[in-house]
This record gives structure tokens, sequence and C-alpha cells, in this order.
């Protein structure tokens, strides 16, 4: 699913509100100008760039209107499921899932009261967010001020 998240480098997690609907706000993060040595305990990996967010990084909502699942796990602690297929970028389409098989095993009874769900799958720096929701997200500027 392309959307204005793909026209970034990378987005990192600002914060998810959760009441009548679903809103994740995310920060655009840049990668620093200059390479610093990478240092993991006491071994130098050498030069990498940082990436960070900055005082003009792009602050964006994804609004899920009517979610019916969602959950956030660690980036860290998620790996490649040759079982999903779905398309590519930020924000992604999830035709198979396990976690829409686990949505649609526990929690089914939506289908036959509102109608299908697709799964949406959002990466981030630090977290990725699985959302298994009715309509396609709305993604527009946020503002916190």
């Amino acid at each position: 699913m392309r959307t204005v998240l793909d026209d970034a480098k990378t987005w990192f997690l600002h914060a998810i509100l959760y009441q009548d609907d679903l809103r994740i706000i995310l920060a655009e993060g840049f990668r620093s100008d200059e390479p610093e040595d990478l240092v993991v305990g006491q071994t130098n990996l050498g030069p990498a760039h940082s990436i960070d967010i900055r005082s003009d990084s792009r602050k964006v909502v994804v609004q899920f209107p009517q979610p019916v699942a969602w959950q956030v796990v660690d980036e860290s602690f998620t790996t490649h499921d040759d079982y999903e297929s779905g398309d590519d970028g930020f924000l992604r389409i999830l035709d198979r899932s396990r976690y829409l098989d686990y949505v649609i095993e526990n929690h089914g009874w939506f289908r036959d009261t509102v109608g299908p769900a697709k799964h949406y799958r959002l990466w981030t720096e630090n977290e990725v967010m699985d959302v298994v929701a009715y309509d396609a997200p709305e993604i527009g500027d946020w503002d916190d001020s």
C-alpha cells in the first residue's frame, strides 16, 4: 500500500491514541550526515550513520476509524514469516497472516455483524503495529501544538 509514509527515510512511533478510533502518530527519521563509530560492548563495528528525529521532522497520523483488534510488538522480536503474504512499504496490507488467522479464530463474529476486515502492518524503527480493521486508514499531517 503506497502512501506518503514511503516518501521518508524512516519513521519512529511518537504516540498511540485510542478512544473512539485508533490514531498512530509517527515522527519522521533522518539519517545523519556524518558517520560515527558504532561501538557495541567492547567491539567497534566501524562507521555507521545514526537515524534520529530532528526539529524539522514531519509528524503524521495514521487513523483507523473502527479497528477490530490491534497490537504493538517491539521490532527487535519480529521476524520474517513465509506464511504471510502482502505488499511492501511502511504500511502493508497482508492478505494472509497468522495474526489475522488468530483474530478471525478468536474474535471472528465481527465478520457476521459488520463484514470482512483486513490486516494492516505499520513498520517503524522500534515497533511493529498490526491492526485488523474494516476500512483503510486515513493518513494526514499531525499538529501537536
